[in-house]
C-alpha cells in the first residue's frame, strides 16, 4: 500500500502545479497512471476472489465425492449446502455466482464463474472481471478420518481483530468444519476437542493421575506429565512421573480450575456426535495464559489407540487417517516439564518434539497461526507441519481464519476420501 500511497502524492503534487508544461504532462500521465494503480489493486481483488470460490468448490465437490453411502441426488445436494456456506463465509453473495456440480460413476466435476465489479479498471472501459473455477476428483476405497481440533482458548482469543471476537470467528470456522465432513459422510469421521490455555481440563482414570487411588474416574486441571513421558502417546504406568495431576507451575500456582468448568473447557475423547461437539464449542469462553505443548500432548493422547482414549483406530490401519491440527494466537507462556528443568523454553521445545513424535506415528500435523505475531511460534508451527508449504496455515486475523478450515477441510478430505 505504501506505493499507492507514493503514487496518489506524486498525482497530487503534479496537480496542484500551475506551471502550463507541467499541467499538459499531469493531464497526459494521470490516466495511465491511475490505469495502472487501479489494476494492480483490482488484480489483488481478482485473486482472492479466485482463491475463495475455487476453496468453496473444491469444498463442495469433496463433499459429493465422500458421501458414497447417499443417492445422487442427497450428493449434490450436500454439495450445493457445502458450495453454499463457503461461499457466503467468504463475503461473496452466493446470487452472483453461476456454479454447477455433476456426479457421474465415480467422478465428481464442478465449475462455477463470477462477474467481479472492476474497480478503478472502469476508467478503461472493464465493467466486470471474470472469475472462473473448477475442479474434478474421483471417490477412492473406503477410508476414514480421525481429527484432534486442538485450539487455544487463552485469555487473548478473547481480543477483537479483523472486526469479530477470535475465540467467536475460530468456532464458527471449527463447526463449519465439523458440519461439512459430517455432510460428507457421518460414519466416515471422528472429531475430538483439545482446548487448552495453561491447564487442560479433562475425565481421565485415577489410575493415571497423581496421587489418585481407587478405580473409576477423575475429572479436574492438569498440566503436562513429567518429562520425558509429556512428549510422547504412552499408557501411564504406576510410577509418578508418567501421571497427569502434577503440582502447578508457580508462576500460575494461583489460578485454580474452577474458570475451566465455568468457560466449559473440557477435553472431548473422538467421537461422532457432531451436535455435542458443535454445542461445547457454542458454550466455550477464554481463560488465562498459554501452553502450546500440553494442549498437542493431549491431542496425540486423543488420536492414539492407547489407554487413557481409546476411540483411536490402531496406527496401523491402512483405511484411517489420523490429523492433529493445532490453532494459537500467541507464544508459549506456560512453563513445561524437561530433563531436570521446568521453563517455558522447554514447552516450545517439547511442542516440536510432540510434533516429531505424532508424525512419526503416521498423523498428519496442521497448524494454523491465527493473528499472531510471534515470530518465532510461527516458526515453531511451520515446523511441527506435515507438509511446511500446505499444512502450515495463516490467518492473518479473524477474515481469514474461514478461509484457514476450508483448506484444513480441504486437506483432511482429499487424503482420505478423494484421489485427482
Amino acid at each position: 500500500m505504501s506505493r499507492f500511497r507514493t503514487l496518489f502524492s506524486y498525482i497530487g503534487r503534479l496537480a496542484s502545479n500551475q506551471n502550463g508544461t507541467t499541467a499538459i504532462l499531469f493531464a497526459l500521465s494521470v490516466v495511465p497512471l491511475l490505469l495502472a494503480g487501479g489494476a494492480a489493486i483490482d488484480y489483488l481483488r481478482y485473486s482472492q476472489a479466485q482463491t475463495r470460490i475455487q476453496a468453496a468448490l473444491d469444498s463442495g465437490a469433496l463433499a459429493i465425492a465422500a458421501a458414497a453411502d447417499l443417492n445422487s441426488a442427497e450428493r449434490i445436494a450436500a454439495g450445493e449446502s457445502t458450495f453454499a456456506r463457503n461461499i457466503e463465509a467468504s463475503g461473496i453473495d452466493l446470487d452472483d455466482v453461476e456454479h454447477d456440480f455433476k456426479l457421474s460413476g465415480k467422478a465428481v466435476t464442478a465449475a462455477a464463474a463470477y462477474k467481479l465489479p472492476a474497480g478503478l479498471m472502469q476508467i478503461a472501459g472493464f465493467s466486470h472481471m471474470d472469475v472462473t473455477a473448477s475442479t474434478e476428483i474421483k471417490v477412492p476405497d473406503d477410508k476414514k478420518a480421525e481429527v484432534a481440533l486442538v485450539l487455544d482458548y487463552s485469555g487473548s482469543m478473547g481480543e477483537v481483530s479483523g472486526g469479530q471476537v477470535k475465540y467467536v470467528a475460530m468456532k464458527d470456522a471449527a463447526k463449519r468444519l465439523i458440519s461439512d465432513l459430517e455432510v460428507s459422510n457421518p460414519h466416515k469421521v471422528k472429531f475430538g476437542l483439545v482446548p487448552f490455555s495453561h491447564h487442560v481440563y479433562v475425565t481421565l482414570p485415577k489410575a493415571f493421575v497423581k496421587d489418585q487411588t481407587g478405580t473409576g474416574n477423575w475429572t479436574g486441571c492438569t498440566q503436562d506429565r513429567r518429562y520425558p513421558y509429556n512428549l510422547t502417546d504412552s499408557t501411564p504406568t504406576s510410577v509418578n512421573a508418567t501421571k497427569w495431576g502434577q503440582p502447578q507451575a508457580s508462576i500460575h500456582v494461583a489460578d485454580g480450575c474452577a474458570p475451566y468448568i465455568a468457560n466449559h473447557l473440557k477435553v472431548a475423547p473422538l467421537t461422532e456426535d457432531f451436535d455435542a461437539l458443535r454445542s461445547q464449542l457454542d458454550i466455550m469462553t477464554p481463560n488465562a495464559w498459554t501452553h502450546i505443548a500440553l494442549g498437542a500432548e493431549f491431542g496425540f493422547h486423543l488420536l492414539s489407540p492407547d489407554a487413557p482414549f481409546t476411540e483411536g483406530a490402531p496406527y496401523s490401519s491402512a483405511s484411517t487417517n489420523k490429523f492433529l491440527v493445532i490453532l494459537t494466537d500467541g507464544r508459549q507462556t506456560e512453563p513445561a516439564f524437561g530433563p531436570g528443568v521446568r521453563n517455558v523454553a522447554q514447552g516450545e521445545t517439547n511442542l516440536e518434539a510432540i510434533c516429531d513424535n505424532a508424525k512419526s506415528a503416521g498423523i498428519t500435523v496442521l497448524t494454523v497461526a491465527f493473528d499472531l505475531q510471534d515470530e518465532a511460534t510461527k516458526a515453531r508451527l511451520q515446523y511441527c507441519a506435515s507438509d511446511p508449504d500446505t499444512d502450515f496455515l495463516i490467518a492473518e486475523d479473524s477474515s481469514d481464519i474461514a478461509a484457514a478450515f476450508a483448506e484444513i477441510m480441504k486437506q483432511i478430505t482429499a487424503q482420505v476420501f478423494i484421489s485427482r
